[in-house]
């Protein structure tokens, strides 16, 4: 479970810290947005330096726009991975209103606001699918190392059931400690 981290993907958190935690998550999923709140919130404030977080896309086939909004992450990914993090919150933020007739256009909205991003650029990429098979890779990939749903959480490279924020906080404390 090595390569779980490894390679081009949106990480936050120090690239050196001594516990990574690697979600493979679906921007319609709700069971994500309430996780996202959580290490966004009470996580990362309160672990800063100790924690990683890298994001593994898994847009679930039931879910209308989840497809559709990975590719635009991914676009603005490209871009600057700021930019992917600016989306992700947004998806994450907005799910409830979000929906596959009013996706494009309150994504061009958000991303006219995202500071760095060339959106002649982000638009072309995302109007022409140019990252659909990463996508595809990334669902590929969940599916060959045996994930079926959302939310999925590593810590460290082994699968670890989603927990409330204090077991999660002590299991990372504890990983760090034996690095």
């Amino acid at each position: 479970m090595a390569s779980l981290a490894t390679g081009d993907l949106p990480a936050l958190g120090p690239a050196n810290a001594p516990v990574t935690l690697v979600v493979f998550s679906d921007f319609e999923c709700p069971y994500c947005a309430q996780f996202t709140g959580m290490v966004r919130n009470e996580i990362l404030p309160a672990e800063g330096e100790r924690v990683r977080l890298v994001f593994r896309h898994f847009p679930l086939p039931m879910h209308p726009w989840a497809r559709r909004a990975a590719e635009a992450a991914a676009c603005a990914y490209e871009q600057k991975n700021e930019s992917f993090w600016s989306l992700h919150d947004f998806f994450f933020d907005h799910q409830q209103e979000l929906t596959p007739e009013n996706l494009q256009q309150k994504v061009l909205e958000h991303a006219h606001g995202m500071p760095g991003l060339d959106l002649a650029k982000f638009e072309s990429c995302w109007a022409q699918q140019r990252t659909a098979t990463n996508i595809e890779r990334e669902v590929a990939f969940a599916n060959k190392i045996g994930i079926h749903a959302t939310l999925t959480l590593f810590l460290n490279g082994k699968e670890t059931p989603i927990v409330a924020p204090e077991q999660l906080r002590t299991l990372i404390r504890q990983l760090s400690h034996s690095k």
